[in-house]
């Protein structure tokens, strides 16, 4: 079967690719043959009568507001930057991942693919996928082919669409042939806000494919430095957080390696903002002692790599994808908002019941592969 699936855009985002690359590796063992769209990422210049009003505005709002106030020409920096910050990332996503290139979903026509998989990740977040109607694929019309949500994710239980998004999106969804979601709080959503009551909750796409995939790539890095350390993987910086960080060396006694990236931070040299390969990042992950993250694929790598782990909560990215992953494998109590200096760091020291996290993970990964394999054969 020819299988298209539809994701967030691919650039510096780890676990984006990651999930991507899981999914697409997870369908083509199943013998099929399956292309990542991969949107072409935007920010167009203003039209050229318009665009001496726009710039003359915002440098008046940046006097006014300082270092505050809107970049004056932030389209032309990021079609600057983008490529070299994203150099390794982007190589991989064209050689590795091999995704098939468009400017827009309407450059997909009927009769290419006999079905589409939209997931995983925050794929069904306005404010991450753009034009949110292609997210429940509009741009298949009245096509004869089989829709499907793999874990697709809202990203948070609270709902972000206005009311025109929901009415179109709750009724383009009535063409899935299967719905599933990631998070627990997502069949909530389905159910309450789209009228959907066939949403099941499934694996993120990381923790379904074999893990062997993730043993090669981790193979190819150029170095491992985290190696016996304390790793951090920290994807929104804060006090609170180099707390946490503080407290698990000090009573862990590791020194630490920071693998947090952040290409668009422009108080760094470019130069230091260049994202190192997927690789390497994998890599890092299978060398650490113990890892501190607030990144969700922090928590899946550390999960399915048994990695003693503190998840620090993120509510700005979207908490209840964390705590839903969290509680699944019975690890909620690792999810922390901040370190309460008593502490004197026994629990997080000890190993988890990694049998128990397995045998959960063997029985999920069976039932939602299950329900991959059942939704491609739907009519």
């Amino acid at each position: 079967m020819k299988i298209a699936i539809v994701t967030l855009p691919m650039h510096t985002n780890y676990g984006g690719i990651l999930q991507a690359y899981a999914l697409k590796s997870f369908l083509v063992a199943a013998g099929h043959e399956v292309d990542v769209l991969d949107p072409k990422v935007k920010m167009p210049l203003p039209k050229w009568w318009k665009a001496p009003f726009v710039y003359a505005s915002r440098a008046f709002k940046r006097v006014l507001k300082g270092a505050s106030g809107p970049e004056v020409f932030r389209e032309l920096r990021f079609k600057r930057e983008l490529p070299y910050v994203g150099r390794n990332t982007l190589r991989f996503v064209n050689d590795e991942l091999a995704t098939r290139q468009i400017s827009d979903y309407q450059d997909v026509h009927q009769g290419e693919y006999d079905a589409f998989i939209v997931g995983s990740d925050q794929v069904w977040r306005p404010r991450y996928f753009g034009k949110i109607d292609d997210a429940f694929l509009a741009f298949t019309n009245d096509w004869e082919v089989i829709r499907v949500a793999y874990a697709a994710s809202f990203g948070t239980d609270q709902l972000e669409y206005s009311y025109e998004q929901l009415d179109r999106c709750s009724k383009l969804l009535e063409n899935f042939n299967a719905v599933s979601v990631r998070e627990d709080s997502g069949v909530k959503v389905c159910s309450e806000w789209f009228d959907c009551d066939r949403a099941v909750q499934v694996l993120d796409p990381v923790l379904l494919a074999d893990p062997k995939i993730y043993e090669e790539l981790s193979a190819k890095a150029s170095g491992h430095k985290a190696k016996g350390k304390l790793l951090t993987y920290i994807l929104d910086p804060s006090k609170e957080k180099d707390a946490v960080i503080g407290f698990v060396s000090k009573v862990s006694g590791l020194g630490t390696e920071d693998v947090s990236v952040h290409p668009y931070d422009k108080s760094k040299p470019l130069a230091e903002r260049v994202v190192p390969s997927l690789e390497d990042w994998l890599a890092a992950f299978a060398d650490a002692e113990f890892v501190v993250t607030d990144s969700f694929h922090g928590c899946v790598l550390s999960i399915l790599m048994h990695k003693r782990f503190i998840a620090v909560g993120n509510s700005r990215r979207g908490l209840s994808r964390m705590s839903s992953l969290l509680e699944m494998f019975g690890l909620d109590q690792r999810l922390v908002h901040g370190i309460d200096p008593e502490d004197d760091g026994e629990f997080f020291l000890a190993e988890p019941d990694w049998a128990e996290v397995d045998r959960i993970l063997e029985e999920e990964r069976k039932k939602s592969g299950a329900f991959l394999t059942e939704a491609l054969v739907k009519r």
